[in-house]
C-alpha cells in the first residue's frame, strides 16, 4: 500500500506548473531522492503518475538574474550595520544555506521560535556547491536558487558586529572543504570572524597579550544534506552540521558566541531552553559542564564566580549532572620545570608556595567549592606529583620530606596488598591518595588513564596531552579515532569535526606562556540531548546581561 509520503511525492510530480527542483523542494527532499521515489512509485503501480518528458522550466529564477532581491539584501544589511554602529548591542543568529537545496523545515521552524523568543536577528549566508557532477549545477544551471524561506534573511555582504567581530557573508566556501577555515586566518585582520559553512569548525588565533584572542568559526547550515555520491561528497555529508551560531553583542569590544547544534528532528538546546518546531520549553538538566584547565593554584576568581559561585553562574543556570575538571592540580610547588632554577626556587621558598601538601589542600578547597558532582581527568599537571615522587631526593627537600615518605609508604603498601591478592600491577595516583584525605565533597570521581567515561555519546576521559598510540595530543589527532570527544590541555579552545576542546579556567598569564596567545577562558557544555557548545567567559561574564 502506498504511504502518505509517496502520495505527497506523486502529487508534486503530477503538478505540471512545477520544475523538478521545485517539486522536490515542495516535499522537502533533494531532487535525486525525489526522482528515485517517483521511479519506485511507477514500478509499484499503485498511484497514478502522468506521462511527461520534462518538467516546466522555472520562471521564478531566470538564469540571468540573482537568486534574491539584491536591493532588499543591501537595504537590510545596511539597516543592521547602522543599528550596530549606533548601539553595539543585540543578539544575532547566523546560519548558512546551500544553493538548489531545500531547507530543513523543522530546524527552520525551531530557529524562528528562537529568534522570536530572544528578540534575535537571523542572518543566512548563501554558498554554492559547484561540484561538476552535482545535478543541480549541470542539468539546471538556469536554476541557481535558494529556498524561498531564506531569501528575506540572506546576508551576502560583510557586517561589522563590533570592533572585534565580523560576519563574512561575501565568501562562499565549498561545502566539501575538509578544513573550511584554512587560509582565512589573516583575512579579518585583528578581528574575529564567522564564515558560512556546513561543517562545524572553530579555532583561536594568537593575538598580543591583554587582548581577546581572535576566534574564527563556521556557522552551521539550515539546508538538508545534498552531496554527490563521491568521496568528498560523502565526507561532507558525514560532517554536515545542522545548526547555527548565536552572537550576543556587549558593547564595542565584547561579544559572546555559542553554537546551536540541532538533532535530526530540527530541535536544539541553548542554555536551559529547548527549541523545536512545536515551540519552546525548558531543556532540563545539562549532562555536564567541562571547565577549561583549572590550575587551582593559579585560580582566576572571575572565572570561578561566573562558573559556579554566583547566583547567576553557568552551573546555577544549567544545574549540570557533573562538572569535569582538567589539570586541577597545577603542582607549582614542585614542578619539574623549576627543578634547576635556583632563583625561582628561592622565590617560591620565601613566598611559602613550595609545600606540596599545602597546594593539594588549596586544590581540594577549590574542588569542594564547586558544589556539584565532580569528575577529575588524569592530566599531565596532576601527574607531575608522581614524577616528583620518583625523581626527588627527600633529604634535599625538607619542606616536603614528611609528605614524601608518608605517600611513598602508602603506595608501597597498596602494591603489597595487590601482590598478596595475586593481582596485576596497577598505577596508584598519589594526588588522589592525598586529596581523599582533605576533600569534604563526597561526590568526586578520579579517572585513571585510559578509563572510559562516556556522557551522552561523548567520550570525556581524555585530557588531550596524549594522543592515539601515545603520540602527542591535538584536536586533529583525536578526529581520527571516529568517536566524539571533549579534551583540554592546550588552553586554546576549538572545534574540529567531533572534537571539542576547552580553554583554561586559571589565569591567562601563567608566567611561562610568552608572546601572542590564543588562550581563552572557555568551557564546554554537554546538553541533555547530547549536543555540545563552547562557552567563553569574557570580563567575568559568560553571557550577555539579561
Amino acid at each position: 500500500m502506498a504511504t502518505e509520503r509517496q502520495k505527497q511525492i506523486a502529487e508534486a510530480y503530477n503538478d505540471t506548473s512545477l520544475t523538478v527542483s521545485q517539486a522536490a523542494a515542495k516535499v522537502g527532499i533533494v531532487e535525486r531522492s525525489f526522482l528515485r521515489t517517483v521511479s519506485r512509485i511507477r514500478k509499484e503501480g499503485e498511484l497514478e503518475l502522468i506521462e511527461r518528458k520534462s518538467f516546466k522550466k522555472s520562471a521564478e529564477v531566470p538564469s540571468s538574474e540573482p537568486a534574491w532581491d539584491t536591493e532588499h539584501v543591501a537595504q537590510r544589511t545596511g539597516e543592521i550595520q547602522d543599528h550596530l554602529n549606533r548601539t553595539r548591542s543585540g543578539r544575532y543568529v547566523i546560519t548558512a544555506a546551500q544553493n538548489a537545496t531545500p531547507i530543513h523545515k523543522e530546524f527552520w521552524l525551531s530557529l524562528q521560535h528562537y529568534c522570536r523568543a530572544n528578540n534575535a536577528e537571523l542572518l543566512v549566508i548563501p554558498y554554492r556547491y559547484k561540484n561538476i557532477t552535482n545535478i543541480h549545477t549541470t542539468k539546471e544551471r538556469g536554476q541557481e536558487w535558494w529556498s524561498k524561506e531564506v531569501l528575506p534573511y540572506i546576508c551576502d555582504q560583510r557586517i561589522e558586529i563590533n570592533s572585534n567581530l565580523m560576519v563574512f557573508g561575501d565568501i562562499s566556501i565549498q561545502p566539501t572543504a575538509v578544513t573550511p577555515l584554512s587560509g582565512l586566518e589573516s583575512i579579518s585582520q585583528d578581528k574575529s570572524a564567522i564564515f558560512g559553512h556546513s561543517k562545524r569548525q572553530l579555532t583561536t588565533i594568537p593575538t598580543p597579550q591583554s587582548r581577546i584572542p581572535k576566534i574564527l568559526s563556521t556557522s552551521g547550515v539550515c539546508t538538508v544534506k545534498n552531496y554527490v555520491p563521491a568521496k568528498a561528497g560523502k565526507k561532507a555529508e558525514f560532517h554536515h552540521c545542522l545548526g547555527a551560531t548565536v552572537i550576543e553583542v556587549c558593547g564595542d569590544h565584547v561579544f559572546h558566541m555559542r553554537q546551536l547544534n540541532a538533532c535530526s528532528d530540527g530541535s536544539f538546546i541553548d542554555l536551559n531552553w529547548e527549541y523545536s518546531a512545536a515551540g519552546v520549553r525548558s531543556s532540563g538538566q545539562a549532562l555536564a559542564v567541562e571547565m577549561g584547565d583549572s590550575h587551582a593554584f593559579r585560580e582566576e576568581p572571575q572565572v570561578s564566580e561566573a562558573t559556579f559561585e554566583s547566583a547567576d553562574s553557568l552551573c546555577a543556570v544549567l544545574n549540570p549532572e557533573s562538572v569535569i575538571l582538567n589539570d586541577v592540580l597545577d603542582f607549582h610547588s614542585r614542578n619539574h620545570h623549576h627543578s634547576n632554577d635556583p632563583i625561582y626556587n628561592y622565590w617560591k621558598h620565601q613566598a611559602h608556595t613550595d609545600s606540596v601538601e599545602e597546594e593539594i589542600k588549596l586544590t581540594c578547597n577549590y574542588i569542594d567549592r564547586i558544589g556539584y558532582p565532580v569528575i577529575i581527568k588524569r592530566s599531565n599537571h596532576d601527574e607531575a606529583m608522581e614524577r616528583w615522587l620518583k625523581e626527588t631526593d627527600p633529604k634535599r627537600d625538607p619542606r616536603n620530606a614528611r609528605l614524601y615518605h608518608t605517600v611513598m609508604a602508602q603506595i608501597l603498601t597498596r602494591h603489597d596488598e595487590r601482590l598478596a591478592a595475586n593481582q596485576d600491577y596497577e598505577n596508584v595516583d598519589p594526588f588522589e591518595l592525598v586529596a581523599r584525605q582533605h576533600l569534604k565533597h563526597a561526590e568526586v570521581r578520579f579517572l585513571r588513564r585510559d578509563e572510559s567515561c562516556v556522557i551522552g555519546d561523548v567520550e570525556v576521559s581524555y585530557h588531550g596531552d596524549q594522543g592515539p598510540n601515545g603520540a602527542r595530543g591535538s584536536r586533529r589527532a583525536f578526529t581520527r579515532i571516529g568517536v566524539k570527544v571533549t579534551i583540554g590541555h592546550s588552553h586554546s579552545p576549538g572545534i574540529e569535526e567531533g572534537v571539542y576542546q576547552v580553554g583554561v579556567s586559571g589565569k591567562l598569564d601563567m608566567g611561562y606562556n610568552k608572546g601572542p596567545s590564543s588562550w581563552l577562558h572557555t568551557h564546554c557544555i554537554t546538553y541533555a540531548n547530547g549536543k555540545r557548545t563552547l562557552i567563553n567567559i569574557i570580563d567575568g561574564q559568560w553571557r550577555a546581561a539579561e
